[in-house]
């Protein structure tokens, strides 16, 4: 994309060039028109402000002044500079009688451009005059501007008098007389002419030289932006992709690009400008602005200097002090260095904290050094900030602080398996502000580190980690009393050894947890190194029992008796029994032995 064509370059400049070469020659060719002087006018003006200073300065010095002219002395004057053809040819600092410095600059102005302009007056017809007091300067007739003592005093110059002052302002301005009349010239306008046509032809080779680079270096630019920035990433999450990157880039281009147009025309047409008497003030005024610009940035910049060489200080302290706890903390985790009480997995999250700090601390020393650190407004800012940070933010510095107090309890890791919540699942993420669990059906659940702090937290991969002992895997069946405990036993240790996931050592083993009224409940407990795959190694687990269960003819089902006993074996195991033990038969009565034995018990119970 170009900014401009080589044609609508070359045209404009043309243009310019054109105005620059074949109009303002035309100026030369129009005639000069000069006001009529009026000395009498002139004369009579200076005279009366002669005689009102005269007046002043004849009265009693014993008389004391009065309470206007004391104020009127104490007042601040304000100076005026004396400006010939737009350059500054004396500066006056004092009022002279009632008329103030800007007054008399005027005047004096008005009266040199006459004299400047009358090219029958030669410069060194300008004299002196002594009047009352008042020291003139004029040429013929035309007074061009008058001093007294006070003008003396205002210099502030130690053995300067009056005299002097004056014959040094008169060869100021026969100075500025002839330079102003010399810019006039024809020489002068046709060097003007040459030199406006110089510069055109070094802005046209400027602007094609722009216009040839440019485009180079953008294309250059295009082509690593495709190699090695493709896009804006973070944390595989992409914020700006491949396209906007080199839009933004092409964006910058162009602004560059018109900045350095414009830099050029800005400095070209106050050049041109000023090559001729007529518009040479314009054209000053123009490149004024540009070089005071230019002054207070780079003026500012040196002005930084010290402050920037104080940041750079801290900013390199600070760059080797994370350094050096990157290196210290890397052989922490890496247990090359190993300090009582101190885990290795704390070794990351307390460099980020000691990285946050140094931060942190190089941030408070910079900051009195920021350019307008001291203005209103960036003090305000920071107070603003402060206060939505401190009011709003009270939830995320909880989530913080239980994210640091969970990593030094060490109450779980990454890849960890834990319940919290009646919620169990691995440990696949852990922040400052959450913490996010993977649960066996691939369900993801962020829990914030504040509910985490206060809930019970059961870790089954840290007892494998830390102290290298094997998880417990627990399962109860319920079985009658009529099943001997010794055959229970085998069965249940021989399924747990037939399990997948389950360990051949330690041996699983068989605890009898309760006596029921009608049944026995046996826990058989069985060790695994693998608490991520706890659900599958239970059904596995559950499967076997089954099927050793059904092998050895035990009937897995939890019996409940009623009180008619009569008929029915006894549930004690038959190892129990004596061998000639048969199960008792049905007894049947008639209803009259029945109704005797009640009606004898009744007498038993009256008696």
């Amino acid at each position: 994309m170009k900014l401009f064509s080589s044609f609508r370059i070359t045209l404009i400049c043309l243009l310019m060039g054109f105005l620059t070469v074949v109009i303002v020659p035309k100026s030369l060719s129009q005639p000069l028109i000069f006001d009529a002087l009026n000395q009498q006018t002139a004369s009579s003006i200076i005279i009366a402000q002669a005689s009102e200073e005269t007046e002043t300065s004849t009265t009693d010095e014993g008389d004391k002044k009065t309470t206007e002219e004391t104020e009127n002395k104490d007042e601040e004057v304000e100076e005026a500079d004396v400006l010939l053809d737009g350059k500054t040819v004396f500066t006056i600092k004092s009022n002279l009688g009632d008329v103030s410095p800007k007054d008399r600059a005027k005047e004096t102005m008005d009266r040199l451009e006459k004299v400047a302009q009358n090219l029958e007056m030669s410069p060194e017809e300008i004299n002196l005059k002594n009047l009352k007091g008042l020291e003139l300067i004029q040429a013929d007739d035309i007074v061009i501007t008058s001093f007294a003592e006070e003008d003396v005093e205002a210099e502030n110059a130690e053995d300067l008098s009056l005299s002097e002052l004056v014959n040094e302002r008169r060869n100021q301005i026969i100075d500025a007389i002839i330079d102003y009349r010399e810019s006039r010239t024809k020489e002068s306008i046709l060097w003007g002419i040459l030199k406006a046509v110089i510069a055109t032809i070094v802005a046209l080779i400027t602007l094609f030289l722009f216009n040839k680079i440019l485009p180079t270096i953008f294309n250059r630019l295009r082509a690593w932006q495709r190699q090695r920035l493709e896009s804006v990433e973070f944390q595989g999450l992409q914020f700006i992709s491949g396209r906007q990157v080199a839009q933004f880039i092409s964006f910058i281009f162009t602004l560059i690009r018109i900045f350095l147009v414009f830099l050029v025309f800005y400095i070209y047409i106050p050049l041109v400008l000023s090559y001729f008497p007529w518009t040479k003030p314009i054209g000053n005024k123009l490149l004024s602005y540009f070089w005071e610009t230019i002054n207070l940035v780079f003026g500012g910049i040196i002005s930084y200097i010290p402050n920037l060489f104080i940041i750079g200080v801290i900013g390199i302290i600070s760059y080797y002090c994370i350094r050096f706890s990157h290196i210290f903390f890397n052989a922490i985790g890496r247990e090359r260095i190993r300090i009582n009480g101190f885990y290795p997995e704390w070794a990351e999250p307390t460099y980020n904290l000691t990285m946050f700090f140094i931060i942190g601390l190089a941030g408070v020393l910079i900051f009195p050094y920021l350019p307008a650190s001291n203005s209103a407004g960036f003090q305000g800012i920071s107070i603003f900030v402060g206060a939505l940070f401190t009011l709003g933010s009270t939830a995320i510095v909880g989530n913080i602080v239980s994210g640091i107090v969970l990593i030094y309890t060490r109450a779980f890791q990454l890849e960890d398996v834990i319940t919290v919540n009646d919620k169990t699942g691995r440990v696949i993420e852990k922040t400052m502000l959450t913490t996010r669990i993977m649960t066996p059906d691939n369900e993801v659940i962020t829990i914030p580190n504040a509910s985490l702090l206060v809930s019970d937290i059961t870790n089954y991969t840290a007892s494998i980690r830390d102290r290298q002992q094997p998880l417990v895997l627990k399962t109860t069946i319920t079985l009658g009393y009529d099943v001997p405990w010794r055959k229970v036993h085998e069965v249940l240790i021989e399924a747990a050894k037939n399990s997948e996931g389950i360990l051949q050592n330690p041996e699983p083993f068989v605890l009898q947890t309760s006596l029921d009224d009608f049944y026995v409940a046996y826990t058989i407990k069985a060790f695994t190194n693998a608490p991520e795959k706890m659900g599958l190694t239970y059904s596995k687990l559950h499967q076997s029992i089954q099927d050793k269960c059904n092998e050895a003819d035990i009937e897995i089902l939890s019996p409940h008796y009623r009180a008619v006993r009569d008929g029915h074996q006894i549930t004690i195991p038959e190892n129990y029994l004596p061998d000639d033990y048969t199960a008792p038969g049905f007894r049947f009565e008639s209803l009259g032995n029945l109704i005797k034995k009640n009606e004898k018990n009744n007498d038993d119970q009256e008696k």
